[in-house]
């Protein structure tokens, strides 16, 4: 299967059955991820945690150790002159870091992008915290984002990352064919479209919560203190583990 974003999904009778939702009105995101995760073929299921995304989540865990570390004003001047406020500045430099050395390292993907754009989101809602997105300080932000590493909860932080990883995941599955439906009964709007992709996203950020990664806190630890290539092989295993784990739970429906 094919992850272009102009492509359809297969015709297959499992991708077949995903698109009759789409003829329901309100159809329930739980049932939407659960037939979508029963579609994938084995080669999708891994592509989904390839290299690129291992290196969005490596970029994310090294970000907690480095702010940690050396604080968020120290750890931003290395990335001048990107401005803003401080957790949008954090939030750039480490999706330019993640791109960088995905291009370098010639390994960029589908999968890879969204999950880039999952290391955004992730970074956005850890280290804004309850403060909200503009009105957070760098304390704040470094406070809320650095406590990964100083309470040694990396698997916390990972738990974050796939979340953010499945919505952007699903809401591309679903993407991809809704716009034939755009106009029918069931979705006569585009707006109607927009509020199924959001239902499914949230549906997955909050479902993907009950994963737990605790037991590989001691390897995600190690892992931070390794050169970077060797931390992204480090991290491969448990990227593998996450999104398999997260595919199980998501596939559980309601």
């Amino acid at each position: 299967m094919g992850t272009s974003s102009a492509q359809r999904s297969p015709s297959t009778p499992e991708w077949d059955r995903v698109k009759e939702l789409y003829r329901q009105p309100q159809p329930p995101p739980g049932e939407v991820v659960s037939r979508i995760i029963q579609a994938l073929d084995p080669d999708t299921r891994q592509d989904m945690h390839d290299r690129a995304v291992t290196a969005a989540l490596d970029t994310l865990l090294w970000g907690s150790s480095s702010v940690a570390e050396q604080g968020l004003e120290q750890f931003l001047e290395e990335f001048q002159p990107i401005s803003g406020p401080p957790v949008v500045a954090l939030a750039a430099a480490l999706r330019d870091t993640t791109v960088d050395y995905i291009t370098t390292a010639a390994v960029a993907s589908r999968f890879g992008e969204l999950a880039i754009d999952a290391l955004s989101n992730t970074v956005l809602t850890v280290a804004a915290g309850e403060q909200g997105l503009l009105q957070v300080s760098a304390d704040q932000a470094d406070a809320n984002y650095g406590r990964y590493v100083r309470e040694s909860n990396l698997s916390g932080l990972s738990v974050q990352f796939f979340s953010h990883d499945f919505d952007r995941a699903l809401r591309y599955f679903v993407s991809r064919d809704l716009s034939d439906f755009i106009g029918s009964e069931a979705l006569p709007t585009v707006s109607n479209g927009s509020r199924l992709l959001d239902d499914v996203a949230h549906y997955c950020r909050q479902t993907a919560q009950q994963m737990d990664l605790r037991e590989y806190e001691d390897q995600l630890q190690q892992a931070i203190r390794l050169p970077i290539d060797e931390r992204v092989q480090a991290l491969r295993p448990i990227t593998a583990v996450g999104i398999t784990a997260g595919l199980a739970i998501l596939a559980g429906g309601i």
